[in-house]
């Protein structure tokens, strides 16, 4: 089964929500589709039914952390998935991957699926399996297939309208399945309905992670279609 996940940013409201939950309720979609709004927004998903994940946990299970939200809360929320260490959390908020690994065992032992991102910078672009082989160190030979998806995302992707060639991606892609053999694997960065296609034509890839395209209703719809 292919996977469609809606990254939405700080730009949701509830309003968006009410529309996403009646126009997705309707589709009879092949792919899972998860959408994950900002933590303040996941008590809105009444009667969703697809999936809804965090875009962020912490790595503690309750105490004194003010702002933080612990993944057995989100799991209470009705959240299935949580995104780790999204290229915004490592760059503006600093988060190392040993952070993000500690999130990623927290959410494991919640029953929480985590999405964990990895991608270079464009300054790492001729380095990217070094780059990566250090974020993923972490996982390899320690993740299962029922509890990890890993989602590529080139940093120099993310917002820019340049996808990798088809030859890059594959690349890319089977340099990852090489060292997770067993966890879906997402491509995310400047993913829409033009390219999503030919996305899922690289072998390897099990879905699309979808940032700004996803807070659009009808271009959302269309991605959808183009991955199932």
């Amino acid at each position: 089964m292919s996977i469609v996940v809606a990254n939405w940013k700080m730009n949701g409201n509830v309003f968006l929500v009410k529309q996403f939950v009646h126009r997705l309720n309707e589709i009879e979609a092949i792919s899972k589709i998860i959408v994950c709004p900002p933590a303040a927004l996941l008590g809105n998903f009444e009667n969703f039914k697809h999936f809804i994940g965090a875009q962020n946990c912490f790595y503690e299970e309750s105490g004194a952390f003010t702002g933080e939200n612990s993944p057995k809360l989100l799991k209470e929320l009705g959240c299935g998935y949580v995104l780790l260490g999204h290229s915004e959390r490592r760059a503006i908020f600093h988060e190392s991957d040993e952070m993000i690994c500690q999130k990623w065992r927290a959410a494991v032992k919640q029953s929480l699926q985590p999405i964990i991102c990895v991608g270079e910078k464009l300054e790492e672009r001729g380095n990217w399996k070094d780059v990566l082989g250090h974020q993923l160190k972490n996982y390899v030979g320690h993740c299962d297939q029922n509890d990890t998806i890993f989602a590529y995302e080139p940093v120099w992707s993310i917002g820019t309208g340049i996808v990798p060639s088809a030859s890059e991606l594959g690349a890319v892609v089977s340099f990852l399945k090489e060292k997770l053999p067993r966890s879906a694997l997402l491509y995310g960065g400047s993913v829409n309905a033009k390219n999503a296609g030919e996305i899922m034509g690289i072998k390897g890839v099990d879905g699309v992670l979808v940032g700004g395209a996803s807070l659009q209703i009808d271009e959302f719809e269309n991605i959808i279609k183009m991955v199932s």
